[in-house]
């Protein structure tokens, strides 16, 4: 059995009280009695969780036609044509967990665009550099030593709740980020994902408590828990957007998945995303301070 360790302190606020929530997938989710966030404690520790994605998570040109490209395209051209707007410069960007690419590719025709990636699957790097001819760097960002104030966007697209240590992360985002770039980041959305994935519903539908993914996704964010970490770390939210889960199955199902958007995408734009059931959201921070 792989080694497990205990995640004793909250990342977001430090506190140390933190409960039992729920169990999912064999694993413990806790909660933080002192901001609310969600995570994974015990779990694996980071040097297997490393090596899950390196050798396990994306290996097959199936995986990586569907999951990662065919049923997120609409989403992917949305996010890229966000970042467009909000930096009508262009500049050089850096897609952290870029599996297959395809969102790097909404840039590859910008001629104000200069794209490169990270992606810890040997697989999936070295298919999504050679479909896009783009640097995609096999790996993890804090072992790439990237030269400091070197992008003006760094995104991290349903990517961001696999990272072990997320402060370390953002502390090399922000070494990496010139003042005044983006970091644009996309969270699962917490209130659809636990109505879907947890208590009586999934009870009703799956027979068990909860189908939370819980140990290969480490942390369930909210877009308050996220924007209260990334803060400490020079940063101040910008915008947020609602989006779409991947779009797959035969069309009733596809028909069914765009209504919904379209339905709570409303709803969370009139209440500036105080209310709703969105799949997921968009959230994009500008960093003001070295």
């Amino acid at each position: 059995m792989a080694e497990q360790e205990v995640v004793n302190t909250c990342p977001v606020c430090g506190a140390t009280e933190l409960a039992p929530y729920i169990q999912s997938n064999q694993h413990q989710i806790v909660k933080c009695d002192g901001c609310d966030l969600l995570f994974v404690s015990p779990r694996l520790t980071e040097e297997a969780i490393k090596k899950m994605f390196v050798e396990d998570y994306i290996g097959t040109d199936k995986r990586v036609e569907e999951d990662f490209t065919s049923w997120r395209q609409a989403s992917l051209k949305r996010e890229a044509e966000r970042v467009k707007k909000l930096r009508h410069s262009g500049g050089k960007l850096l897609d952290l967990g870029t599996a297959s690419g395809a969102f790097l590719g909404e840039f590859v025709n910008s001629k104000n665009w200069h794209v490169e990636g990270v992606e810890p699957s040997r697989f999936a790097a070295k298919s999504a550099a050679e479909r896009y001819k783009v640097p995609v760097y096999p790996g993890f960002l804090r072992d790439l030593n990237l030269s400091a104030a070197s992008f003006d966007v760094v995104v991290s697209l349903d990517a961001f709740m696999f990272h072990p240590d997320p402060q370390s992360d953002l502390v090399e985002i922000a070494r990496i980020l010139k003042t005044g770039g983006l970091l644009a980041i996309e969270i699962p959305g917490l209130k659809f994902r636990l109505f879907k994935n947890s208590g009586a519903l999934c009870r009703l539908i799956y027979g068990v408590p909860a189908r939370l993914n819980a140990g290969v996704h480490l942390f369930y964010y909210s877009r308050k828990t996220l924007g209260q970490m990334v803060r400490q770390f020079g940063f101040e939210e910008i915008a947020a957007y609602p989006e779409q889960s991947p779009v797959y199955g035969p069309w009733y199902a596809r028909a069914a998945n765009w209504l919904y958007y379209l339905m709570t995408s409303g709803v969370y734009k009139l209440t500036g995303g105080r209310l709703g059931l969105v799949p997921k959201e968009f959230i994009v921070y500008r960093k003001v301070a070295n």
